[in-house]
């Protein structure tokens, strides 16, 4: 699975020159919750992020610099982006119409019109969907 950022790149090439428009310039959101745990209650079960002791054996101890910079608890940040994932993750298929719904609550005169007229993205794929303070974050096959 590949993670994909929610704004294209030519989004962000109008927004870098200025030419967006007001929609596409709301790159952040804030997600709520989507289940009932907290973010300490979920166990992230990982992999070594970094293998330390393997790049050691191979001529490459990179472990005192980080320890020297005192960033060894940057993988334990790493876990809390994890989690604060995926306690607001939602799965968006081709069943999904919350976006389309959410868009009606706020703008009744929308109804029964397309995702595109409403100017949401056409739907391509399942994805995964949430947010990391504040940044939308898409995983998608």
């Amino acid at each position: 699975m590949t993670s994909s950022s929610s704004v294209p790149e030519s989004t962000m090439q109008e927004i870098a020159q200025g030419t967006s428009t007001q929609q596409e310039t709301l790159a952040y959101e804030i997600k709520g919750r989507t289940m009932s745990l907290e973010e300490w209650e979920l166990t992230v079960q990982v992999e070594i992020p970094v293998g330390f002791t393997s790049l050691a054996y191979h001529g490459c101890n990179i472990k005192e610099l980080y320890e020297s910079q005192d960033l060894l608890h940057y993988f334990d940040m790493l876990n809390g982006l994890i989690r604060h994932f995926w306690v607001r993750a939602s799965v968006y298929d081709k069943h999904t119409k919350l976006e389309m719904e959410e868009k009606v609550l706020i703008d009744p005169s929308l109804v029964g019109k397309t995702r595109e007229e409403m100017g949401l993205e056409p739907f391509i794929d399942t994805e995964i969907r949430s947010s990391i303070m504040g940044v939308p974050v898409f995983i998608s096959q």
